[in-house]
C-alpha cells in the first residue's frame, strides 16, 4: 500500500495504517481469537473459525467511547459510513452502500440479539443494556434475508445469571447536561434471573460548534429503560422475556446551517420492542422459537417558517408516522458431527408504515407518500464443516425470501391508486478460512444480497398536477429486487501481542431501481420504475491491535475504496456520503487505579447534491480528523469517576454537510458498582 493509494490521509496517518494493521480481535479482554460470535452463523462460533469479517465492539470499549447514541459507538470503533444529523436522526452503511436513516427497506441490517432492531432510525435504540455489538462487513442475505447487502450489526444485550449486581451513576456536561444512569441483575433463584437498565439524559443548552458559534435549537432530553426477565423451566429449557423503550420529548432540531434559524422544529419520539424467547435442547439439537413486535413513532412539529401565512400557526404540528413491527422464528442447531453442524430455520415480519401531515392551521393534508405494509417469510439453511484437524472451515448457506408488499387507501391521497405485488428471491453464500503457517490464516466469502423495492415502487399510481402537463406516476409489479454480488478475501496473522487482519473486498450491485419515463400524450406525461442501474464498490479494509506494553493496547482500523460508483440518470457518479477513507486508531491505557483511552476518527473526502442550490450540482466535503478522551480513575472496589470528552480538539466538522455537530464538549461522571 502506498501514499498514493490513500490519497487524503495525512502522511502521519498513512504510517501508522502501514504499520500497525492489527485488528480487534485478540488482546483485549473478551476480545481474542476464542471470543464467541453468533451473527456469522446464527449459532455459536469461535472468531477464528468464522469466514466473515467481524469487529467486535466490547464492554470495555462501550464504557470508553465517548458516546450519546448508538451510531457514535459504532463510527468510534469500526470503519462504517455514516450520516448524522443533530436532533436524534442518524444512520450508518456499510462496504460502500450509502448510509440510510429512515425507511423499512435499507442496505445495512440492524438486528437485537438476532432478531430485527424494529427500529429505523439508530439513535433511538437502547445502549444502556448493551453487552458487546457484532459487525458483520459484507452479505448476509443467505442468513437474515433482506436488508443484509452491505453487512449486519447485531447488538447483544446483558444477561446477568449469577449473584446479584449492578451500578448507579449520575453525571454532568458541557451545555448543562444532566446524567442518571443505573443497571441491576442477576439470579435471585436457580428459576429466575432479571436484568434491568434505565438511563435519563437532559442537554438543557444549546450547544456549540466547533468555530465557537452556539448552534440555535439543540437542546433535547430523553430516557431509556430495558428489562428482561429469564426463567428456568428445566436443565435443558429456558424462557426470556425482553423489552426496551426509548422516549424523546422536545428534540430540538435547527434544520441546514445555510437556513439560518428559518427552519427550526421539534420532535416527539419514541420507540419500543418486546421480545418472547424460548430456547432448549433435544439431543444433538438446540432449538429455539420466538415471537417480537415493537413500534417506532415520530411526532414533528414546525417551530420558524419564511412562509408569511403560516406564522400566526407557530409552532403547529406539521407531520407524525408510525412504523409498527411484528414476526417470529423458529431455528434448529444441530450437531450432527465432530466435524459438522446445519442451522435451519424459518423467519417470519411484518413491517407497516402509517404518515400523516398537516397544514399549519391544523387541518390535515394529504402526506407525501401512501401507507404501506411488507410481509416476508424466509426458509434458510447454514451448514458448517471443520475439516483438516480443524485448520480448515466451510460455510454453505442457502436461503429463500417471499416477499408481499401493500399500499392502502390513503387519507386525502385521492390522486392514489393502492395496489398488492408478490415476488420471490433465493440467496446463496459460501464462506472458508483455511490455516496456512503457523498462525496465518487466510478467509474468503462470497454471497448475494437483496433489498426489495419499495411498495411505492411497486404498486399504486397518483397523479401529480403541473403545467402544462401533469406527471402520473405508476409502480411497477414486475420489478425484481435489488441485488448484489460480494466477494471479499482476506489474510489474518496473530502472534505474541499482535493480529493483523487485510481484507479486500468487491461488490456488483443489479437491477438497482430508478424513475423512467414510459409515455406521453397531450395532457400527461407518464412515469414508471424499472431494474435500469448498477453500482460497483471495491476497498482495502485494515483492523488491527498491538499489546506494545502491559499498561498500553493500540488499535486500528479502516477502509480505503478503490471504487465506489454508482449509476444514476446523468451517468456515474461517486456514491454520495461515504468518503474515500475512513480511518480510527485508539491507545488504551490500564495503570492501577487509572484507566482510559485516547480515540482519533479520520474521514476522507465525500459528496453530496448541492440541496441548497441546484440540487443536479455535487458539492465535494474536505476531510476532517476528531480526536475524543476518556479517564477513570477507581476509588476502591465500588466507587470511580469517569471524565468522557468528545472532539478534544474543537474541531468543527459534519457527518452530513450543512448540520455541523457539536464542538468540544465533556462530562464527568460519578458510579457506585455493587
Amino acid at each position: 500500500m502506498s501514499n498514493q493509494s490513500i490519497k487524503g490521509l495525512p502522511g502521519a496517518l498513512v504510517f501508522g495504517a502501514v504499520s500497525a494493521l492489527m485488528p480487534q480481535a485478540t488482546l483485549a479482554e473478551g476480545n481474542t481469537l476464542d471470543t464467541v460470535v453468533v451473527t456469522g452463523r446464527r449459532a455459536e462460533a469461535r472468531l477464528e473459525d468464522t469466514p466473515q469479517r467481524i469487529e467486535v465492539i466490547t464492554k470495555k470499549d462501550i464504557e470508553r467511547t465517548p458516546a450519546r447514541e448508538l451510531t457514535d459507538l459504532l463510527k468510534k470503533n469500526t470503519s462504517v459510513d455514516v450520516i448524522q444529523y443533530p436532533g436524534n436522526l442518524s444512520g450508518i452503511g456499510i462496504r460502500g452502500f450509502r448510509p440510510e436513516f429512515s425507511g423499512i427497506n435499507k442496505r445495512s441490517l440492524l438486528l437485537i440479539d438476532g432478531r430485527p432492531a424494529m427500529a429505523t432510525n439508530l439513535s433511538l435504540v437502547n445502549m444502556d443494556n448493551i453487552e458487546r455489538v457484532e459487525v458483520l462487513k459484507g452479505p448476509a442475505s443467505a442468513l437474515y434475508g433482506s436488508s443484509a447487502m452491505g453487512g449486519v450489526v447485531n447488538l447483544i444485550t446483558r444477561e446477568r445469571r449469577g449473584e446479584l449486581g449492578g451500578f448507579a451513576q449520575v453525571g454532568y456536561g458541557s451545555y448543562d447536561t444532566r446524567e442518571i444512569r443505573g443497571s441491576v441483575g442477576g439470579a435471585l433463584s436457580r428459576f429466575f434471573d432479571f436484568d434491568y437498565s434505565g438511563s435519563y439524559f437532559d442537554q438543557n443548552d444549546d450547544f456549540k460548534m466547533g468555530d465557537g458559534n452556539v448552534r440555535p435549537n439543540t437542546a433535547y432530553s430523553q430516557q431509556n429503560h430495558a428489562l428482561r426477565l429469564g426463567f428456568n423451566l428445566s436443565e435443558d429449557w429456558r424462557l426470556l422475556l425482553s423489552s426496551d423503550l426509548y422516549r424523546g420529548r422536545d428534540i430540538a432540531t435547527p434544520g441546514d446551517l445555510s437556513k439560518g434559524t428559518n427552519a427550526q422544529s421539534n420532535k416527539d419520539m419514541d420507540r419500543q420492542g418486546n421480545d418472547l424467547k424460548l430456547t432448549g435442547r433435544l439431543g444433538a439439537h438446540r432449538l429455539s422459537l420466538r415471537a417480537f413486535g415493537g413500534e417506532q413513532s415520530y411526532e414533528s412539529y414546525t417551530k420558524t417558517t419564511t412562509t408569511a401565512a403560516d406564522k400566526k400557526y407557530l409552532p403547529f404540528r406539521s407531520f407524525d408516522e408510525v412504523l409498527e413491527y411484528s414476526g417470529w422464528q423458529v431455528q434448529d442447531q444441530w450437531a450432527w458431527s465432530d466435524w459438522g453442524m446445519t442451522v435451519i430455520g424459518i423467519d417470519q415480519e411484518t413491517a407497516r408504515q402509517t404518515t400523516r401531515s398537516y397544514q399549519a392551521n391544523g387541518a390535515r393534508k394529504a402526506p407525501s407518500s401512501a401507507n404501506n405494509q411488507r410481509e416476508s417469510l424466509g426458509y434458510y439453511v447454514q451448514n458448517a464443516f471443520f475439516l483438516n484437524e480443524g485448520n480448515t472451515t466451510i460455510d454453505v448457506g442457502l436461503r429463500r425470501d417471499q416477499i408481499t408488499t401493500k399500499t392502502f387507501a390513503t387519507p386525502l391521497l385521492t390522486s392514489f391508486q393502492p395496489g398488492e405485488a408478490e415476488f420471490s428471491t433465493t440467496n446463496p453464500s459460501i464462506g472458508f478460512k483455511q490455516r496456512l503457517i503457523g498462525d496465518l490464516r487466510l478467509h474468503g466469502t462470497a454471497g448475494k444480497g437483496f433489498v426489495p423495492p419499495s411498495a411505492g415502487e411497486l404498486t399504486g399510481s397518483a397523479i401529480t398536477v403541473k403545467a402544462p402537463k401533469n406527471d402520473v406516476l405508476s409502480g411497477n409489479a414486475g420489478l425484481k429486487p435489488e441485488s448484489s454480488v460480494t466477494w471479499d478475501l482476506g489474510l489474518e496473522w496473530s502472534s505474541g501481542g499482535v493480529f493483523v487482519d487485510l481484507t479486500v473486498f468487491r461488490t456488483k450491485v443489479r437491477d438497482k431501481i430508478t424513475r423512467v419515463q414510459i409515455g406521453e400524450d397531450a395532457g400527461n406525461r407518464y412515469y414508471s420504475y424499472a431494474n435500469a442501474n448498477t453500482a460497483q464498490m471495491e476497498g482495502l479494509e485494515w483492523n488491527g491491535r498491538w499489546q506494545a506494553a502491559d499498561f498500553l493496547t493500540l488499535s486500528v482500523s479502516g477502509t480505503h475504496y478503490f471504487k465506489r460508483e454508482e449509476e444514476l440518470s446523468g451517468g456515474r457518479a461517486t456514491i454520495r456520503n461515504v468518503p474515500d477513507n475512513i480511518l480510527r486508531a485508539a491507545a488504551d491505557v490500564q495503570q492501577g487505579a487509572w484507566s482510559g483511552r485516547l480515540g482519533m476518527r479520520y474521514v476522507g473526502e465525500f459528496f453530496d447534491n448541492d440541496w441548497n442550490g441546484n440540487s443536479s450540482n455535487i458539492i465535494a466535503y474536505k476531510p476532517f480528523t476528531v480526536f475524543d478522551l476518556s479517564a477513570s480513575y477507581r476509588i476502591d472496589r465500588h466507587q470511580s469517576v469517569s471524565l468522557l470528552v468528545d472532539n478534544l480538539f474543537d474541531r468543527f466538522y459534519s457527518e452530513k454537510g450543512g448540520y455541523p455537530l457539536p464542538g468540544r464538549n465533556g462530562r464527568l461522571a460519578y458510579r457506585y458498582s455493587f
